[in-house]
């Protein structure tokens, strides 16, 4: 099948503008309306089969107040014998799908993305998984490489770092971790455009929100306070039933394997973390007729 650079450099540039002039955003945080309702993903990493269940399922076409919040989509276990591998498509996916539904659908910028935008080595059975996305592109567009990557990048890089509900919910890919906490730029939130220090390897502020892995209860408490919310939803940490929480603030959620969940919920409900434990949804309950 030929594939049209053209169109697939023009999708991306068309979904960096509209992240750009989404109409919730302020600075680097969407912030969603009272009495919608949001659909919160965990890592996807090119699930093609969880990804396609979520859009279909969703049907944004006949839910205008359903929002969806994706993040970590490329980067998968799809990797040929060349070491090509195609997660490009996916997020090619979800910038037309927002695109289409500039109001509905939203990301958070993730560890994975600024990774393939430094090239950094992130490592999978053995693979760079920038290196097999690079060759992946170049494949498919073995004359206009350069152009469909920079096209990504400059996607990538309009992404916001956070999503927050009226109802404390505050979204976001990953924390920082304690060590990180007490002197954390929080200011990067409300900054536009981001400069280069803020992506700066494990002092930018970008890079640590989005690469920690190692916190408290004490500072989850901590950085909540500080943003305003009083429950977070993050993804970053594979988990393989799908979720784990962590004291009574935190839930950590991942939609990359057959175990995967999402979390709907309304944006004004108070919730307990309780509450959003048993709200938990999984891929694979989805009728399969849903996915078609």
């Amino acid at each position: 099948m030929s594939i049209n650079s053209d169109q697939v450099i023009e999708s991306f540039e068309s979904a960096k503008e509209e992240n750009l002039l989404d109409r919730y955003r302020t600075g680097q945080i969407v912030e969603l309306p009272s009495d919608h309702e949001v659909w919160m993903t965990g890592d996807i990493h090119d699930h093609r089969t969880n990804f396609r269940k979520l859009i279909s399922f969703a049907k944004l076409d006949q839910n205008p107040q359903r929002h969806l919040i994706l993040h970590e989509l490329i980067h998968g276990d799809h990797i040929g014998p060349d070491g090509a591998e195609d997660s490009w498509k996916m997020l090619l996916q979800a910038a037309e799908l927002k695109c289409n539904f500039p109001d509905q659908v939203h990301f958070l910028f993730a560890n994975h993305d600024l990774a393939q935008i430094h090239g950094e080595g992130i490592m999978k059975a053995g693979l760079s998984v920038c290196e097999a996305f690079n060759k992946g592109i170049k494949k498919d567009f073995p004359s206009a490489h350069m152009s469909v990557q920079l096209a990504i990048t400059e996607f990538l890089l309009s992404l916001p770092l956070a999503v927050r509900c009226p109802n404390g919910l505050w979204f976001s890919h990953s924390l920082p971790t304690d060590d990180q906490i007490p002197n954390y730029d929080y200011s990067v939130f409300g900054r536009s455009p981001l400069t280069s220090q803020d992506y700066k390897k494990r002092v930018g502020p970008v890079y640590q929100l989005i690469w920690g892995r190692k916190y408290s209860e004490t500072g989850i408490a901590s950085f909540a306070e500080k943003v305003n919310a009083k429950l977070i939803v993050t993804g970053h940490q594979p988990q393989e039933m799908g979720y784990l929480t962590i004291g009574d603030q935190l839930l950590i959620i991942d939609s990359s394997h057959n175990q995967g969940v999402y979390l709907p919920l309304n944006t004004s409900t108070p919730y307990t973390l309780d509450q959003l434990t048993s709200m938990l949804q999984k891929f694979v309950a989805i009728p399969s007729d849903e996915s078609n």
